[in-house]
């Protein structure tokens, strides 16, 4: 197989364990790389311990957002058209080391999609954003996707590519996904994912400055006071 070269200024967005790239060839896709051990930044909370005894485990994140998106794929057979985290396709080596490739979520105009925390620093969250939100939220409850992420820099609003043309704007959820946790108590059942997910939007609408109805299981706006 041929090596993929990366330019390091396509380089769009960078996390603990992954470096994520604009493909050089196919705007439909990005590619996220995964750092090298000496790339990655020192973390003194329980998961920097453990890439510190035990490298191995800085795998354990790709593993298992594979191991989710599989599991999405295969209990929905295909049937569902918009599942509401990224499409997953595969690992290829490059140039800057072993990297996944993912879907990209655009403007219409073919820029990236603003990430859900980028629109709210700058206050210009839309009501239809909100409701994409709401939208994606609500499928990953109906789906019972174990998100262990649900931070908003997380979440992109956009479009994906449908075949040869964009399809309709929507809110996805394009990492953080799996779980990923030490001792991985959501996978346990439905009902202990679903109180995962309740603290996991709990936590997402502080971050964002929004309110979350548990009841409704909806985002809304703050009041102002």
């Amino acid at each position: 197989m041929a090596q993929l070269e990366l330019n390091k200024d396509d380089q769009i967005a960078s996390g603990v364990q992954r470096a994520i790239f604009r493909h050089p060839f196919d705007k439909t896709k990005l590619v996220k790389v995964l750092k090298s051990a000496d790339e990655m930044p020192q973390r003194s909370n329980f998961n920097g311990r453990m890439d510190q005894l035990l490298p191995s485990t800085r795998l354990r994140q790709v593993r298992k957002e594979y191991q989710e998106y599989l599991r999405l794929m295969l209990k929905t057979e295909g049937r569902e058209a918009r599942i509401p985290i990224s499409h997953m396709m595969g690992f290829v080596s490059t140039n800057l080391g072993l990297g996944c490739l993912t879907e990209s979520v655009t403007e219409a105009d073919g820029t990236l999609g603003k990430t859900l925390g980028e629109l709210a620093r700058s206050g210009s969250l839309k009501d239809e954003d909100l409701d994409l939100l709401n939208d994606a939220v609500s499928r990953i409850y109906r789906l019972n996707i174990r998100a262990s992420d649900m931070n908003p820099k997380n979440f992109v609003l956009g479009h994906r590519w449908q075949g040869t043309a964009l399809g309709p704007r929507e809110c996805v959820l394009v990492d953080g996904f799996g779980d990923i946790h030490a001792i991985p108590i959501r996978s346990l059942s439905n009902w202990t994912n679903r109180l995962g997910l309740d603290d996991s939007c709990a936590r997402l609408a502080r971050s964002a400055k929004l309110r979350w109805d548990k009841t409704n299981r909806a985002f809304t706006r703050r009041k102002e006071s």
